[in-house]
């Protein structure tokens, strides 16, 4: 089950004057009125998913600059991994409260290094032993 903690709403009535206005849910709420003309908002919630199965992640994009009059996310930010090799796990992120391109660019950052977690330490040049390799947390074939 997906928490959802954060979000942004917007009128759809026409006429009203906040109509597609957007206005952050922090903490989010499902059942938000638009304090205008009293009817019920569209929500639009934060929300991400991954597409892969391997448990690392070489890409994670970002989708941002949400329009209300059209309900779509207009630009994409971008961040890879690119010391993974082979075909790993890719993560998108919806968000309705970004606007700028650099605060998109850092939550994909962020997001990537939060997703992988820490990884094991490259393998040193030179003789290393195999409980060298498993201490830093690499699996040794038998």
């Amino acid at each position: 089950m997906t928490r959802i903690r954060r979000g942004a709403a917007h009128c759809r009535t026409t006429g009203c004057w906040e109509q597609a206005r957007l206005i952050a849910l922090v903490p989010f709420t499902p059942d938000y009125t638009c304090p205008r003309c009293g009817r019920a908002a569209s929500i639009e919630a934060e929300f991400g998913t991954g597409v892969g199965t391997s448990p690392h992640y070489n890409e994670v994009r970002v989708y941002f600059g949400f329009d209300p009059s059209t309900r779509t996310y207009t630009e994409v930010a971008l961040s890879q991994d690119d010391t993974l090799v082979g075909q790993h796990s890719g993560y998108a992120f919806f968000t309705p409260l970004v606007r700028e391109r650099s605060e998109a660019e850092r939550l994909a950052a962020t997001l990537l290094r939060k997703l992988n977690g820490e990884r094991p330490a490259r393998v040193r040049v030179g003789y290393v032993t195999s409980e060298e390799l498993r201490r830093e947390g690499w699996r040794i074939a038998s």
